[in-house]
């Protein structure tokens, strides 16, 4: 019995999603540690941050489901994780349209202060060839259609193989539910245009604020480029929507952002003027996608991913 066993066939193990945060916590804090630097620099970025991590955390779960259904080595596995740690590692740094090569800068150096990374059961070098798939797949992850548009139609470098494309997915899965608003609240900018758009409609401009980045969301299932991207999206984008329906049809948005506005006046300034500003009124919106999500009957861990 012995002897037979040597010829059964070995099962490669599955890593669970914990495992690959402690493997990959050197790289993390690497990133935070920019994160830090960056917001010194720019105190008025400290807001965006906490979004910012919680976009990482969820791309890096969608990355590692995706990573199951294609045949790469413990390498190029190690190459998609650690692309997707840095992938918006030049977002505090940098504008929206150029922050994937501020990013790529700070990969090349980091990288270069990183030890050797556990992947699978291997320890994986960071060697020239792994560090040069990173660096384009960050360079090839930014081509959201939101992105496009911005840039008058203009595409960036496309991804070019598994790892790109892996990248790119999880990133535009990452994308599907209201972490957006976040950025849209924090913007004194987006938040002005989305008020002067929703007075020519006659909407609360919360409402203006969601349908900004629900536009986005619906086309981010033509955007993904591999199969099982597509099959998971439809889903995602499907909730997304019923939430959104949801919230207009109950006329929560009036509701928050009643509570927010002074003498019926609701702007950047009026936010910043509540108990802990911006982050209430996100954490505000929070609870009601969830209570939405709960009488919709959606999955939690569906909902997870969608708050901000």
């Amino acid at each position: 019995m012995e002897l037979l066993n040597i010829f059964k066939p070995t099962v490669e193990r599955e890593e669970s999603f914990e495992e690959i945060k402690r493997n990959y916590q050197p790289a993390m804090a690497l990133c935070e540690r920019q994160y830090d630097q960056d917001v010194a620099a720019q105190p008025e970025k400290a807001g965006q941050r906490p979004m910012l991590e919680t976009h990482n955390e969820i791309v890096l779960g969608y990355a590692a489901e995706l990573v199951k259904a294609h045949n790469l080595s413990e390498a190029d596995k190690a190459a998609v994780y650690l692309a997707v740690i840095f992938h918006d590692s030049g977002k505090l740094a940098a504008n929206l349209m150029s922050h994937h090569l501020t990013g790529k800068e700070y990969a090349e150096r980091l990288l270069q202060e990183l030890p050797p990374i556990k992947q699978g059961g291997e320890t994986i070098a960071i060697a020239p060839e792994l560090k040069e798939k990173v660096l384009q797949a960050i360079e090839r992850h930014m081509n959201h259609p939101f992105l496009v548009k911005a840039n008058n139609g203009q595409r960036f470098p496309e991804p070019e193989n598994d790892i790109d494309r892996i990248v790119f997915d999880a990133d535009m899965m990452a994308n599907v539910g209201f972490k957006n608003i976040g950025f849209r609240l924090t913007s004194e900018k987006y938040l002005n245009e989305d008020i002067a758009e929703a007075s020519q409609k006659g909407l609360p401009a919360l409402e203006e604020t969601f349908n900004n980045v629900m536009e986005g969301v619906r086309v981010l299932d033509e955007a993904v480029l591999s199969p099982p991207a597509k099959a998971q999206i439809k889903r995602l984008v499907g909730a997304a929507e019923q939430i959104f329906n949801y919230l207009k049809v109950n006329r929560i948005f009036q509701a928050i952002q009643d509570k927010y506005s002074k003498n019926r006046e609701f702007n950047f300034k009026t936010i910043g003027q509540a108990p802990d500003g911006a982050q209430s009124l996100e954490k505000e919106l929070n609870s009601a996608i969830e209570k939405a999500a709960q009488a919709l009957r959606i999955d939690e861990k569906v909902v997870k991913n969608f708050i901000m």
